[in-house]
């Protein structure tokens, strides 16, 4: 990404996603790894992540805790629209905003979905990054929409 060093497209692309990382860092941070989240990294591989979480992994690093750092933003971001709904109006201008910002958070991202259907090779590899598979893109596209009827029926019901 070309403008990628600038400082205002970083900020911007930031806020809209370190909620997102947070909800894997922060699992990962109870469970005492060091964390790394970076906003539009480098990247070699297909499409252009907006941002990378990161812990080093060990070899006797639970495969559970790899799955729920994987997979932590969409219920942490869950609950957070249940707590939201029980606060935000059905029919105030906020609620739109919530909802957007909620459900792109708690979406899953291929990586995450691919880390989550791999935890072995993440482990070996000893970082967060799997290679996506069509498998991963499918449940994604899937997962997604399904993600967003969630989050608004918790805000709105």
């Amino acid at each position: 990404m070309a403008d990628a060093d600038r400082p205002l497209v970083r900020l911007v692309v930031g806020v809209c996603v370190i909620p997102h990382e947070l909800g894997h860092a922060l699992p990962a941070w109870l469970a005492g790894l060091d964390i790394e989240v970076t906003v539009l990294p480098a990247w070699d591989g297909d499409g252009t992540p907006l941002a990378r979480f990161n812990a080093p992994l060990e070899s006797g690093t639970p495969l559970w805790l790899i799955r729920l750092i994987a997979l932590a933003p969409l219920p942490l971001y869950l609950g957070v629209a249940a707590g939201a709904g029980a606060v935000v109006p059905p029919n105030s201008l906020v609620g739109f905003p919530v909802l957007v910002a909620l459900s792109f958070w708690a979406v899953l991202s291929q990586g995450d979905l691919a880390v989550a259907a791999s935890p072995e090779r993440v482990r070996e590899t000893g970082e967060f990054l799997a290679p996506a598979s069509s498998q991963t893109a499918t449940v994604m596209l899937l997962l997604s929409p399904a993600t967003v009827l969630a989050v608004s029926l918790l805000l709105f019901w």
